[in-house]
């Protein structure tokens, strides 16, 4: 396993642990009918436990390799991975779209009572994860399968 591969599986889990775990916590929350005034502390947690592992993680990985410069093999894995997450992005958020405003146009529709203002960055959230995830899984699998 390449050195590349093993920054790639590291940031894959960490993003995986710790979203994870914030995703499960607020989908927790919004089922039990509690107020979502933890959610933007939690978030914040979130986001500083991620860059704070990665920085961890990536120095460790980056002390046991020798510096590699990117070929074009590199480059094009990366512009294809980049995509695949744009392309997972981009119907995330046209079916958010749509799920948001198809109820408001035809009144027979039912609207989610569980969208309210404080999950919308949550949901957010949740597509640029995915959308990350997305690259990264695409990568490992170029990286090791080849294009």
């Amino acid at each position: 396993m390449s050195t590349k591969e093993k920054s790639l599986l590291a940031s894959l889990f960490i993003t995986l642990l710790v979203f994870g775990n914030f995703f499960v916590d607020i989908l927790e929350v919004v089922l039990s009918g509690e107020p979502m005034a933890s959610v933007g502390t939690s978030l914040v947690t979130a986001v500083i436990s991620v860059i704070i592992l990665e920085i961890i993680a990536q120095s460790l990985l980056a002390s046991l390799r020798a510096s590699q410069k990117d070929d074009e093999r590199d480059r094009l894995i990366e512009r294809m991975s980049f995509r695949n997450g744009y392309l997972c992005l981009s119907v995330g958020l046209w079916i958010w779209i749509a799920q948001t405003t198809i109820p408001t146009w035809w009144t027979d529709l039912p609207s989610s009572s569980y969208m309210t203002g404080a999950l919308v960055p949550v949901l957010l959230l949740l597509l640029f994860v995915i959308a990350e995830v997305t690259m990264t899984v695409t990568r490992l699998f170029y990286y090791r399968h080849g294009l």
